[in-house]
């Protein structure tokens, strides 16, 4: 019962926490780490005695000019006898807060060139490293410090012309917005690793004036003898990251190197990010250079060359260092960790898992999983981060053990100015580990993903972005609901997609009663979204003021990630004299938008339909809609509705009562359709119930019986009868794939089912829509019409009832008249158009 007890509990851990317990992790070959020691498991090819060797140090075995290729030499030893090949043992006695290094005994393995390189020497295999929890009241932190190189004086000499000013090198202001950019991003990193990693970014400036190109000839003295930045390739711009790759020797600025550098505490990561500008002639301005970025993994650490990125810097700083470090951290992983598809750092270029055969019978293949659900770049870092566990993080290979004050084992640091974020910042006391009396302190600052911006220029960007929480608040948002329950923790909306219909017209004075679900007010500028469904459609409406540029959303319609189906969309409307829309991404066919102005408000109002050729569908409601909303100023300045690129997922309320009638319904059929008249040979009877007598089709038993009329290759058509009956007034369409149709297959509209008590239709076996007629005494007129995606059914002329049509492409090849079920049906006349 101990033994099952326990099992739960371990089951129940958080991914994530401080020191206080121990860390397991059932999966991976480390399944546990406590404050003396770890438990692995592994598997071996042959059978052999369980044996492990273990060494404390900071550094690698492959660590380059460190003499350490005999470290194994007296190391710790433990072991387990006995011929076996699934392997359990248990690593005690060590120190707590401390990095250790192991290797396992494998004799069957036959070491691949890689994992020689990284220092596998049969029987051994190579290896890997795990940080032990530290002491009571602190918690070890896995520090990988990064040697970043600003060159920001770089001028492109050819660019200069007679009128050109002479440029001003990057003031001191401007070098504080680059390293804030990095300390957002180390921050990025620090809480969604769980308070685990800290990517410790360490700035180096060679602020020399620096060519970017060739120096002409007859150039003013001012530019003359200038230095060619290192990072320039001989070109104006080599992609990916603009220019070219050096190894930076932090003693030594100003010497560009290809060679491998010997450091007295090794870096394990490199960013070379140079700022050229040019003279804009038309503007009569000097203009940075924007970029991509580049990144080379750390296969070279062995040699002594580092994973190391390059781009320059006239974009966005912080977007660039997050996911071009981050891909030189998913190489950290790829060597740190087993390399299989529940143990890596996920690839921040995002695609669903997939296996798709190309027209010349090769496939495309995206094996491992990228996309969750998320939002794009930086919130796809964030979720993907958040998925590896305390466990996994203490194994990064090439880093450092670092011990940090936690007096109340919260996994929040009390006050370490040397790290991204901790109590002090936070806000959160130190001595509780609930500062609201309600949450842990670790998963209230985890409540934000701490993204700073959207993409923009870092010179233009507004002061931090993200929205994060109150930690001496169980209610951050103040809507009343405790954030540890609340769907929105930290905004006051109501997580639903409302009930409506709008006629998208442009304008907002149908959405007045209709909740919000986002607002913003900043930069001189103001929106307010709102959204609602029905079943014909998503809408929404943007209602913008101020001074602004242009409105960029993602709608994820099948809630599962923007990146996870190819139902998701970015759109983008442009202000102007008029309104302009620009599909970004994704099957924006359907979309139906329109704008208004009236003075400085703009009203932009959009439809997204249910089907039809629109990439979207759901039926009443459930469906989860992702968001996100980012709004531009005329500078290129941007704002965010919610939190940066993370889209908030809104789920549609079912709706109660009926929806006004839509637009667009078909007109009765008249005389000038096909006609059938009672005997007409066009007209073919399945089954026995139908007879011609007295001038008219009747029908008065109970199974079911039909009037059908070939109808080829249809996809619009209208189908209409002069009727009496009892009950069961039934009209149908069918697919020319359906060899024995029924009242439950294809297109079906029955008036007066169910013993005279239901009218709906029947779509491919699913019940859609109610009216209130029924089948009265005398005769009725009824259709059944498909139009534009839509179907429609007419009672007397008028329309009673419509639905989406689920496969709004599909060929019907018949028509048909069901009679039976003692619905004692007369028809005199079918009238039809196809």
């Amino acid at each position: 019962m101990i033994s099952i007890l326990l099992a739960c509990l371990i089951a129940q851990q958080p991914i994530r926490s401080g020191d206080s317990q121990p860390i397991h992790d059932p999966w991976r070959p480390v399944t546990r780490i406590d404050r003396t020691g770890f438990k692995l498991q592994y598997y071996t090819s042959q059978p052999c005695d369980s044996r492990v060797q273990v060494r404390q140090g900071d550094l690698p075995m492959t660590t380059f000019g460190k003499g350490l290729e005999n470290v194994w030499v007296g190391a710790l030893t433990f072991a387990r006898p006995g011929q076996r090949t699934l392997h359990e043992i248990e690593i005690t006695g060590l120190e707590p807060g401390k990095k250790y290094f192991y290797r396992i005994l494998d004799p069957g393995a036959v070491p691949t060139g890689q994992e020689k390189r990284w220092g596998a020497k049969p029987p051994w295999r190579r290896e890997q490293s795990v940080i032990t929890q530290a002491s009571r009241g602190y918690k070890s932190i896995v520090r990988i410090p990064v040697k970043v190189l600003l060159m920001p004086n770089v001028v492109n000499l050819k660019s200069v012309t007679s009128d050109a000013m002479q440029p001003l090198p990057l003031s001191e202001e401007e070098l504080r917005i680059v390293r804030q950019e990095y300390a957002y991003t180390s921050r990025f990193f620090f809480v969604n690793s769980g308070m685990r990693l800290w990517v410790d970014f360490q700035i180096f400036v060679d602020n020399r004036w620096q060519r970017w190109s060739e120096e002409p000839e007859g150039i003013e003295a001012f530019y003359k003898g200038w230095p060619a930045c290192r990072s320039w390739s001989g070109e104006d711009f080599r992609g990916p990251g603009g220019g070219d790759f050096t190894v930076v020797d932090t003693r030594n600025l100003q010497v560009k190197n290809a060679q491998p550098v010997q450091e007295e505490t090794p870096y394990m990561g490199q960013i070379e990010q140079a700022f050229p500008r040019r003279w804009n002639p038309t503007l009569k301005k000097w203009e940075f250079y924007n970029s991509g970025g580049g990144t080379f993994g750390a296969d070279e650490f062995p040699r002594g060359v580092t994973s190391r990125s390059q781009y320059l810097g006239g974009g966005d700083t912080a977007w660039l260092a997050c996911h071009e470090f981050h891909h030189q951290l998913e190489s950290h992983g790829a060597f740190s960790l087993s390399d299989r598809e529940d143990e890596r750092v996920v690839f921040n270029h995002y695609e669903p898992r997939r296996r798709e055969q190309r027209p010349d019978g090769t496939y495309a293949e995206a094996t491992w999983a990228t996309s969750g659900k998320h939002g794009e770049h930086w919130d796809g870092m964030a979720f993907w981060d958040r998925t590896l566990t305390d466990a996994q993080w203490l194994r990064m290979y090439m880093s450092y053990a670092v011990v940090v004050r936690d007096a109340d084992e919260d996994g929040v640091p009390d006050d370490d100015p040397r790290l991204p974020l901790d109590e002090k910042r936070f806000g959160s006391d130190p001595r509780r580990d609930r500062t609201d009396g309600r949450m842990g302190d670790l998963d209230k600052t985890m409540l934000s993903h701490w993204i700073p911006s959207c993409l923009q220029a870092s010179w233009t960007k507004p002061p931090f972005q993200g929205v994060t929480p109150n930690p001496r608040s169980i209610d951050s948002d103040g809507d009343g609901q405790p954030d540890d329950i609340d769907p929105l923790p930290l905004f006051a909306y109501s997580p639903f997609v409302w009930p409506k219909r709008a006629t998208v017209d442009g304008q907002a004075d149908e959405w007045r009663h209709t909740p919000v679900s986002g607002q913003m007010d900043e930069g001189g500028a103001a929106l307010t979204f709102k959204h609602g469904h029905d079943d014909a459609a998503y809408y929404g409406v943007f209602t913008v003021s101020g001074d602004w540029k242009r409105v960029y959303a993602t709608l994820d319609g099948e809630g599962e990630g923007f990146f996870s189906t190819n139902r998701t969309l970015a759109i983008e409307f442009t202000n102007g004299a008029d309104v302009a829309f620009r599909s970004i991404h994704g099957n924006s066919k359907g979309l139906n938008w329109k704008a208004s102005k009236s003075g400085s408000e703009t009203v932009i109002e959009f439809s997204i339909p249910n089907r039809e050729e629109g990439p979207w569908f759901w039926r009443r409601g459930g469906r989860e809609v992702g968001v996100s909303i980012d709004l531009f100023d005329e500078k290129g300045t941007g704002y965010s509705v919610y939190e940066p690129y993370r889209a908030i997922y809104f789920r549609m309320l079912e709706p109660h009562g009926q929806f006004p009638m839509p637009s667009g319904a078909p007109s009765e059929l008249g005389t000038d359709a096909k006609r059938f008249m009672p005997g007409d040979a066009a007209v073919a009877v399945t089954g026995s119930g139908w007879r011609v007598a007295d001038g008219a089709w009747r029908c008065d038993t109970h199974p079911e019986t039909h009037l059908t009329i070939e109808a080829p290759d249809a996809t619009e058509f209208d189908l209409w009868i002069d009727i009496e009956a009892k009950q069961d007034a039934i009209l149908a369409a069918f697919l020319p794939g359906s060899q024995n149709p029924t009242a439950g297959t294809d297109y079906v509209l029955f008036v007066g089912g169910y013993a005279n008590t239901v009218t709906r239709f029947r779509l491919f076996g699913r019940e859609e829509g109610e009216a209130d007629q029924m089948m009265s005494p005398g005769r009725h007129r009824v259709q059944l019409s498909r139009r534009n995606g839509t179907i429609w059914g007419l009672m007397d002329g008028k329309p009673i009832l419509w639905a989406k049509d689920p496969n709004p492409t599909a060929k019907i090849n018949r028509l048909a008249i069901i009679g039976g079920y003692d619905g004692n049906q007369v028809v005199r006349e079918i009238r039809a158009r196809w």
